[in-house]
């Protein structure tokens, strides 16, 4: 949203970087037991510090484990990562965030955590006890029984818990059909042009406002105070329309205007926030700089590290290809990259100018593009370098208008709109390269599109909603009120399409979903519009192979799909597959899908992989197997099961 409405940031205290190490041996109660243990200051500054902790087992293999410190000039933990970590006066306890509780022998377990200080001295601590047993300097024989069982919390905790991709114990193999694909793409169910109502979320009494896919094909989104969430499950035959709400655990922070992406094990990453309505314990309306992250196989929320300079806010993130996210920074030109695999940040390279409000998104060859009404900007991973690119026409945005949704097209060029009008951006063929501007056609009835969002429809169209007047300049077209409209990227022209009767609201915030279908929150309820046309054939994701059993290991084209989308106030690219099965009797099964080889938009018949596990609960037979990607599906698969 427009930084005339953000609310003001306490200023961040400036940082110096200080290395200070310890390393001791520690004696953990195994058959053989030994541990060294590296505690490093990586970060501080005057009121705090960031450290990471390194707990190498010498000893026989232990499952479970549960390190113990003192610190001795008051330092406090604030926040934890890859570990749970609780506090009594000087002494400090660190138990395993579940998916790192086996350390085999001469293994290392890592977490990092970040603490308040004195401002005077901050010692390192010197002595470290593992699972119960004080250091000794080396290897014992054992002495005590192993205390690696844990007990795990049924609420929320301030530790961050990977997923691992689910699996399970399934004995038949599927039996892959030679060739691909062995029926149509399914159709689009619904008629074209039309709207129709989702169930009224029981939790808000209204719409799911926000909305992502989530790799099973539900739709999470935060109904209540944005920190009560919801997902909506579509019904046995895949249809969301007749779908159910189903209440999900409450998250640390309630945020609005977010940094929002899915992660490559199906979690879910939500930072930032313009607004910041609810907080976790030590933290304020102020912090604009947290980092939280679903787990939808275990139904928990857990805290990542906070971004590196204070400032996430609402700015633009896109993922690089191997699942990594690029974010910036509300306040300055520097970037930051957030590894899901670790739950941490690095540094990234400084960009031409700072990032804003921009609009962000992921072209095929792994570059992202930055697009505000400041400017243009295009990060080349290969070389972690910026570079500044053609300028945007100062037509589409007045001043300090904000950019709308800016949407990459499948014919390959960037649609970003502002104000009352729109302008169409081609890359070059490299990313230093500076690319080329073409003004686009005007928002229809002189509407305007100041903080609206948008999503590229599997028929080639970009559907966005677009209001009467500007809240920024108060400037009115004449429209009567808000419109929904499609841009047509064949025609260059734009066009108002019908909305529904919706006594509380127009349709806002679009997201595709798997059927083809288009799913809107409007004032009183949800509502999903069928796209009239069908996606090009050349647009469909492919299946060449299946194999595996318990965890099945897929292997297609496209399967990233070749469009996205980026703004800085709602997140929602899509570039991930979804896998469901379909009987003989029409019911839809919906995989859960993990482990993706791209997360960024696929090159056209670019060779790509995914994971999926199935429901515990279906049925062995015979199925036809689609992929999904950014609403397209592709042809059907024999699947045997």
């Amino acid at each position: 949203m427009h930084t005339r409405r953000r609310r003001v940031l306490l200023a961040a205290a400036s940082a110096t970087t200080i290395a200070a190490t310890v390393i001791t041996a520690v004696a953990a109660d195994a058959a053989a037991a030994g541990c060294q243990v590296s505690y490093t200051v990586s970060t501080q500054w005057s009121s705090g510090f960031t450290a990471n902790v390194n707990v190498t087992n010498l000893g026989d293999p232990i499952n479970g484990w549960r390190l113990t410190w003192s610190f001795s000039a008051g330092q406090t933990v604030t926040q934890a990562w890859n570990a749970s970590a609780t506090q009594s006066g000087s002494a400090v306890t660190v138990t395993d965030a579940g998916y790192n509780a086996a350390i085999a022998t001469n293994a290392t377990a890592s977490f990092g955590f970040n603490g308040t200080w004195n401002g005077s001295t901050n010692p390192s601590p010197t002595a470290f006890a593992l699972n119960g047993v004080s250091c000794t300097g080396g290897v014992s024989s054992p002495t005590a029984t192993p205390t690696g069982t844990r007990s795990p919390s049924p609420t929320p905790s301030r530790t961050v818990s990977p997923s691992p991709t689910p699996s399970r114990t399934v004995s038949p193999s599927p039996t892959p059909t030679s060739g691909g694909g062995t029926s149509s793409p399914p159709p689009v169910p619904g008629t074209p042009g039309s709207w129709t109502a989702v169930p009224v979320n029981p939790y808000n009494g209204g719409a799911g406002t926000f909305m992502w896919l989530m790799t099973d094909g539900s739709i999470l989104s935060n109904g209540s105070d944005l920190h009560q969430w919801v997902k909506l499950v579509p019904d046995q035959f895949g249809d969301y329309t007749k779908g159910t709400w189903v209440q999900l655990a409450t998250s640390p922070y309630g945020v609005g205007a977010a940094q929002e992406q899915i992660l490559p094990d199906g979690r879910f990453y939500q930072a930032g926030g313009e607004y910041v309505y609810q907080w976790p314990s030590g933290s304020s309306s102020n912090d604009h700089n947290g980092v939280q992250l679903y787990n939808p196989v275990t139904n928990t929320w857990t805290l990542g590290q906070s971004g590196l300079y204070g400032n996430l806010w609402d700015t633009g993130t896109a993922h690089l290809k191997d699942g990594r996210i690029v974010a910036s920074d509300q306040r300055s030109a520097r970037t930051q990259i957030f590894n899901p695999s670790t739950n941490s940040w690095t540094a990234g390279p400084n960009r031409p100018a700072s990032a804003a409000e921009d609009g962000w998104v992921p072209l095929p060859d792994g570059s992202i593009v930055s697009i505000s009404n400041g400017g243009a900007y295009r990060y080349d991973p290969a070389a972690n370098a910026w570079y500044t690119v053609a300028r945007p026409p100062s037509s589409y945005a007045s001043g300090s208008t904000d950019t709308s949704t800016v949407t990459l097209m499948y014919d390959g060029r960037i649609l970003a709109m502002g104000h009352n009008t729109s302008v169409i951006y081609t890359p070059g063929a490299k990313p230093s390269d500076p690319g080329s501007w073409a003004q686009g056609p005007a928002i229809p009835q002189g509407s305007f599109v100041d903080d609206v969002y948008a999503t590229p429809e599997g028929n080639g169209k970009v559907i966005y909603d677009s209001v009467r007047c500007s809240w920024l300049t108060n400037e009115c077209g004449s429209a009567s009120g808000a419109l929904i409209n499609e841009f047509d990227p064949a025609t260059n022209t734009m066009a108002t399409i019908s909305q529904p009767n919706d006594s509380r609201g127009a349709p806002v915030n679009f997201i595709n979903l798997p059927n083809g279908q288009v799913l809107a929150a409007a004032g009183s309820r949800n509502w999903v519009y069928t796209p009239v046309g069908s996606p090009k054939a050349a647009w469909r994701p492919t299946v060449t192979s299946v194999t595996g059993s318990g965890t099945y290991h897929l292997t297609g084209t496209q399967l990233s799909g070749l469009v996205s989308l980026g703004e800085d106030d709602y997140q929602n690219p899509q570039n991930y597959p979804i896998v469901y099965l379909k009987d003989s009797a029409g019911h839809v099964y919906f995989a859960r899908t993990a482990n993706f080889s791209s997360m960024i938009t696929s090159k056209p018949g670019e060779t790509q992989t995914t994971d999926f596990t199935l429901p515990s609960s279906l049925a062995h037979g015979s199925y036809t197997l689609y992929v999904s990607a950014c609403g397209v599906s592709s042809a059907g698969y024999a699947f045997t099961y």
